[in-house]
């Protein structure tokens, strides 16, 4: 409603000042009469010709008093508005200016009420969609329910739909990534739960079995060391977990220094040369031009981490007597790292696969072999952080010739 008053205010006050002004213009044109017949009376009774006087008045003529005859009118009653046609038409000018001042301004307030109903009735309109549109979001049901299209205006209910416009995509965009995170916690405990299966299984029977007794000195040690072997893959999957959870969660911090990348790779290839001994697979750089130092913003802890688990796969699923080659490939603005093995090889539709948490494959020699099925996982988290990649392609058949890693990190 206080919206209205200032027009209303707006209205009233031009129609005084318009007002003012035709009755100021009728006194004066009543006035103008009354000395143009005082000026005439007055040089009739001087023996000036009528004729004369008002040819010398229509061409401006200044000088004339008119007292004289004006009070001459005044004397006679013809002054009085009652007693002259000009007063009479003065009144009912002022009359009618007046009346239709009236008559304007309550056509103007009557306007003012309309519109005021209108906009009040589209005001609750646009109250009752605001209403079904928050009673759809206690739903989570994210969808406007405002008729009137937004049209950029500065009126406060546009304001307020575009700003739950925004609010619906928000709370749609939140609920969506909840409903993910849901899923992923539901598969991340399935895959926990079963990975601990096995070596949990494994450590119940063994100390089922040494409970038992009557086993010999050498049946005891054979199942205390499997006993080790278990409880080291339970500490390496505690420890993958505890890198996840740290990793996804921001607790670790990349810190990108200036360093020598081949460093960190040899570092790596240092960290896995017993394992690689005890199997005889030699890893080796490939001598070429660009096996050199290359500088190249990065961590080194957690980029030497990520190169040791692409080396601890090949050397795991790699045969006795094998190679692993290692090459590095200046590009233009990147550096392409090679890691080639001859170990058994992954299909191709498991490609992307090998990258997911907890993925092991499902080939008899993957189920064999120790581990968790977080290594590559790691490895890619790590890449992505430093802006990098890491891809695979494989030989996989009857001859199984191995798999090539493709790290490729940027310069800058």
């Amino acid at each position: 409603m206080r919206k209205f008053l200032f027009p209303v205010m707006i209205g009233m006050v031009i129609l005084v000042i318009t007002d003012w002004y035709f009755i100021t213009a009728a006194n004066h044109a009543y006035e103008e009469k009354i000395k143009i017949l005082s000026v005439m009376i007055e040089e009739q009774e001087k023996g000036t010709d009528s004729l004369v006087t008002a040819a010398e008045l229509l061409k401006g003529g200044l000088g004339y008093s008119g007292e004289a005859g004006e009070q001459k009118l005044k004397f006679y009653g013809y002054l009085e508005e009652q007693q002259n046609w000009f007063g009479v038409e003065r009144k009912i000018s002022v009359r009618n200016t007046v009346l239709f001042s009236a008559a304007v301004i309550l056509l103007y307030l009557l306007s003012l009420g309309w519109l005021h109903g209108q906009c009040r009735k589209q005001w609750q309109r646009e109250l009752r969609a605001l209403s079904r549109t928050l009673d759809k979001f206690s739903k989570h049901i994210y969808e406007l329910d405002i008729p009137e299209q937004l049209d950029g205006s500065e009126r406060e209910m546009d304001r307020i739909a575009a700003q739950l416009s925004a609010l619906s995509e928000q709370l749609r965009y939140n609920e969506e990534r909840l409903n993910v995170e849901k899923e992923e916690t539901r598969s991340l405990v399935t895959d926990i739960s079963h990975q601990l299966k096995t070596p949990v299984a494994g450590l119940k029977t063994c100390f089922e079995i040494l409970n038992q007794g009557n086993l010999s000195p050498e049946e005891e040690q054979d199942f205390l060391m499997q006993c080790m072997r278990q409880l080291a893959g339970l500490e390496a999957l505690v420890g993958a977990l505890v890198n996840i959870s740290r990793m996804e969660t921001g607790m670790i911090e990349i810190h990108q220094e200036p360093a020598d990348i081949l460093e960190t790779l040899v570092a790596a290839v240092n960290r896995v040369y017993l394992k690689a001994e005890e199997k005889q697979i030699a890893i080796e750089f490939e001598e070429t031009e660009d096996l050199k130092p290359t500088i190249i913003p990065h961590d080194v802890k957690w980029l030497c981490e990520a190169f040791i688990n692409i080396l601890e796969n090949a050397v795991k699923y790699s045969p006795v007597n094998t190679q692993i080659r290692v090459r590095m490939i200046r590009m233009t603005t990147f550096l392409r790292i090679e890691i080639e093995d001859q170990g058994i090889g992954i299909p191709r539709e498991n490609y992307h696969k090998i990258f997911k948490r907890f993925y092991r494959g499902e080939s008899e020699e993957v189920r064999k072999a120790e581990g968790s099925g977080v290594g590559l996982y790691l490895t890619r988290e790590i890449l992505e952080y430093h802006s990098g990649s890491v891809t695979v392609s494989s030989r996989y058949g009857s001859k199984r010739q191995g798999s090539t890693f493709v790290v490729q990190i940027p310069y800058g």
